[in-house]
């Protein structure tokens, strides 16, 4: 019987020219193309704002997911723009990320994670403890409290 070698998931701020280029392609694939959107920008300036951190998950050498963690007053963030390669969903990578996104955001000591979730992620955040705030929007914005 063949066995699949662990994974080893990461979460990795986006710093070198590989990292950029996997950020924008995965977002803009997942998120746009697939969607059938256009306009997406590759060098939109809230990218690459102090207080914005463009993360990419990785499993092993291959980029898997992508999202921003912005971090706001009172000691709260933003999370953005998540993205999980198509071909990867469903398959708990979404569930890591998540995790290891809410462990840096703690870090760095953010006490109430927000994000304005696509209508078709509502169950995917809600069963991670995501609480709806605001649900009339075309996103509703969700909201978690972080121990």
């Amino acid at each position: 019987m063949l066995q699949r070698e662990a994974t080893v998931l990461k979460l990795v701020r986006v710093s070198s020219q590989p990292d950029w280029e996997a950020y924008h392609q995965i977002r803009r694939h997942v998120l746009f193309d697939l969607r059938g959107l256009s306009g997406y920008d590759d060098h939109h300036p809230d990218d690459r704002k102090p207080e914005h951190i463009p993360l990419v998950f990785t499993d092993g050498a291959e980029f898997v997911g992508a999202l921003r963690l912005d971090l706001t007053a009172n000691k709260n963030g933003v999370v953005r723009t998540v993205a999980i390669v198509a071909e990867r969903q469903r398959q708990g990578i979404g569930r890591a990320m998540m995790t290891a996104v809410e462990t840096l955001a703690m870090a760095q000591e953010v006490v109430r994670l927000e994000t304005y979730a696509a209508p078709d992620a509502v169950g995917f955040y809600s069963k991670l403890g995501w609480e709806i705030v605001d649900a009339h929007r075309p996103n509703p914005l969700m909201a978690k409290l972080l121990k």
